[in-house]
């Protein structure tokens, strides 16, 4: 029979076990007030500056500058509640509101923040550099995404390429085709989508991509050609050679979406082209 421990170590052990359990309970008390400490504060900043972000949305060109030195004047804490608020509201919303939040962005010092992140060695840092500047668009952002749409990580990549969608330049849209290629390690959606969110400034790209070597340009490409309604996608994809069954299947999407505007009737063309840019 095995002889009990020594009363003397039995209660160091208990004690032991007491001051973990104590420690334990302290460090998640400290956490929860901490956490509570920190709403609360943010909900104290959104009381307060929330309504200057929104006024500067809608506010007269000869106003805003007034609102932006305001945003300047605040201290580091201040805009850096500002520049979250700002991130968030940039995913819904677009247009004319959406570049005087981009202004606001600017004025909290947002920009060089996420253009940092973009430059580190982690990849979920380069990821969400890669996303901020999707969204702000900061002068010298495209340049940082193209690189980053060809980052050593995949998840970069797509996030890189996701964010490219939200530029029409010639460089930004041919990456987004190069990035429907096989083995790209981006999905085909993702580029697929940051096409249609170019719109028009894809077009003439996605028709020339209807002939690429490439089977995974060639089928993404035919079906954005569709839903993007690119003018002579049809007769492009008639005159493609054959490709593997999915390549003609997609081929012969776009040629049943294929508008009659490829036909004639350039101002409609011209009208859905613009309600990419809306949506």
């Amino acid at each position: 029979m095995n002889e009990l421990l020594p009363p003397e170590l039995l209660r160091m052990l208990l004690l032991a076990a007491a001051l973990a359990t104590l420690a334990m309970l302290v460090t998640l008390l400290v956490q929860r007030t901490t956490r509570r400490g920190r709403e609360r504060r943010r909900a104290e900043l959104d009381a307060v500056h929330r309504r200057l972000v929104l006024e500067s949305t809608i506010a007269e060109d000869d106003e805003l500058p007034r609102l932006l030195a305001r945003v300047r004047a605040l201290s580091g804490a201040e805009r850096a509640h500002i520049s979250r608020t700002v991130f968030m509201m940039l995913q819904d919303v677009t247009g004319e509101a959406a570049d005087r939040l981009r202004q606001v962005a600017a004025a909290s010092g947002l920009a060089p923040i996420a253009m940092a992140a973009a430059r580190r060695r982690s990849a979920v840092s380069r990821a969400d550099g890669a996303e901020a500047l999707g969204r702000l668009a900061p002068e010298g952002a495209l340049e940082l995404l193209l690189g980053l749409s060809e980052d050593r990580d995949p998840e970069v990549r797509t996030v890189a390429v996701r964010a490219l969608g939200g530029f029409e330049e010639p460089a930004a849209v041919a990456r987004v085709v190069q990035a429907l290629a096989s083995g790209s390690g981006v999905p085909s959606t993702v580029a697929a989508t940051a096409l249609l969110q170019q719109g028009q400034a894809a077009s003439d790209h996605v028709r020339l991509a209807l002939r690429d070597p490439d089977a995974g340009i060639r089928r993404g490409a035919a079906r954005v050609a569709g839903l993007l309604q690119v003018p002579g996608a049809g007769r492009r994809a008639r005159r493609a050679a054959p490709g593997r069954p999915r390549v003609g299947a997609a081929r012969r999407d776009a040629l049943a979406r294929a508008p009659a505007g490829a036909r004639g009737d350039r101002a409609a063309r011209r009208d859905r082209d613009r309600g990419w840019h809306d949506r």
